[in-house]
């Protein structure tokens, strides 16, 4: 496990990197020449603006700078010359009309004339009201796509958390055996460096194909394989914070806006791509996918201290989940179908773990609601996340296009997903509760422990 520093750098937001002040999500007509549409959202204005009450809930609960008033004013002034120019292309398309119309019936000379002088004039207002909305547009959306979701009735907004789930006791030691000290089954170089041995390697890979396995027999999801890089546009899609993740540097960038990140397959961005204006019929409803993969998500690992250990580690095996429902109370459902199965799996641990509701504050700006898996430990004598389950909502699917077809019209589904382990942070605090990694009971890991000729037969098998 090493980072390879010679072609990533650190990740910031996209205007800084490329000194441009545009979005890989959403391109005015004035910036099309230099930059091509990867993806045009679907711009809910109605549904945004309509509870503005919880809007300015969300937007206070969460601690962001937004000033909802500025918005609305913006807003009201792309509507004023959004509708003013509607109003000339209207008007320009019913004189081409016309013109037909007079030209086939053998209309004067003079007629035509006026009609066509009329339709050059329209168009010249046309061009120039374009040119006059393009900043207008710009300012006004690049706001709008900042604003955040509307918070969910569960999610704690007074600065708390709420506990949903405990398991198992813990004691406040004064000293507590550090995980690192097991120099004969980690050598951590760095946070972006570290080597698991002997027992840890195995466990590593164990317990997230054993978690996986499980939420496919006991859950029905589908095992999937993901990428592990993804474009700007999705992690905007998310409202992903750009500094989560590192940029890949790309000689031969064709849309330089569109620049791609190294998330890991285990990252819920990682299934955006495949999720991308798709549109599925309801009977295939719910869509609940799981994968095993990396996670190279930095932002987390700032929240355990100065001090580099497995809990700060920027990289990580991880198992993520993927589900899309037709309504919110099915994504509800779903989420607590998650937890109950990760909740199954930790049990099995043997040590002390609890589930949270995450307060407002600690939310991306997609996230309605978050649950949290964390696990004590004793090191840092607090507990630490190894795992949460996050509800979108239909806001991610409207900015990417996800949608199923209900009789005339599309519903944009809602989506509940998030990685339910890490596994360098669960075996660092195994290793600090005293637990033997080969005496941990993984739930979905095969009844007997596959021989030799096993391996070799299903290998043979594969050519059969």
């Amino acid at each position: 496990m090493f980072w390879l520093r010679s072609v990533l750098q650190k990740g910031l937001p996209a205007k800084k990197i490329f000194g441009r002040n545009i979005s890989a999500l959403y391109i005015t007509g004035d910036k099309a020449n230099e930059n091509y549409v990867t993806l045009q959202p679907y711009m809910d204005f109605k549904g945004t603006f309509g509870d503005r009450k919880s809007l300015e809930q969300s937007i206070t609960s969460r601690g962001i700078n937004i000033k909802l008033e500025s918005v609305l004013g913006k807003y009201e002034k792309y509507q004023t010359h959004h509708t003013q120019l509607a109003k000339v292309a209207e008007e320009r398309e019913a004189v081409t009309k016309l013109l037909k119309e007079v030209s086939k019936a053998g209309g004067s000379e003079e007629q035509l004339e006026e009609l066509k002088e009329r339709g050059k004039s329209l168009r010249n207002d046309l061009k120039s009201l374009k040119q006059t909305l393009y900043p207008i547009e710009d300012d006004f959306i690049h706001d709008f796509l900042h604003l955040p979701n509307l918070l969910h009735a569960l999610c704690p907004t007074k600065g708390q958390e709420k506990l949903l789930y405990r398991h198992g006791r813990f004691s406040l030691e004064s000293e507590a055996t550090n995980h690192l000290t097991r120099e004969d089954l980690i050598h951590f170089v760095d946070n972006n460096r570290y080597y698991m041995m002997e027992q840890a390697a195995h466990f590593d890979v164990n317990a997230m194909q054993a978690l996986a396995r499980y939420f496919v027999n006991q859950g029905s999801f589908i095992q999937t394989a993901n990428p592990d890089f993804v474009r700007c546009v999705l992690l905007e899609a998310n409202a992903t914070p750009l500094s989560d993740y590192h940029l890949v540097q790309e000689e031969h960038l064709q849309n330089k806006i569109n620049a791609a990140y190294l998330t890991g397959g285990a990252a819920f961005e990682s299934y955006l791509g495949a999720m991308t204006k798709l549109c599925v019929y309801p009977s295939v409803l719910p869509l609940k996918y799981v994968c095993c993969g990396r996670s190279y998500n930095r932002a987390e690992a700032e929240l355990y201290g100065p001090v580099p250990s497995l809990y700060t580690a920027t990289q990580t095996n991880a198992v993520q989940t993927f589900v899309a429902t037709q309504t919110a109370n099915e994504a509800d459902a779903q989420m607590e179908n998650i937890l109950n199965l990760a909740i199954d799996f930790y049990k099995a641990l043997s040590i002390p773990f609890r589930v949270i509701y995450a307060p407002a504050e600690t939310l991306t700006p997609s996230e309605s609601l978050r649950a949290v898996i964390e696990v004590f430990a004793p090191s840092l004598q607090r507990y630490v996340c190894v795992g949460r389950i996050s509800n979108y909502g239909d806001f991610v699917s409207k900015r990417i296009l996800l949608s199923t077809r209900r009789e005339k019209h599309y519903d944009f589904l809602h989506l509940v997903g998030g990685p339910v382990l890490y596994t360098s942070r669960l075996i660092a605090a195994l290793l600090e509760h005293g637990v033997r990694l080969e005496d941990c009971k993984l739930l979905g890991a095969p009844s007997q422990k596959p021989t030799h000729q096993q391996d070799l037969q299903e290998f043979k098998d594969l050519f059969k």
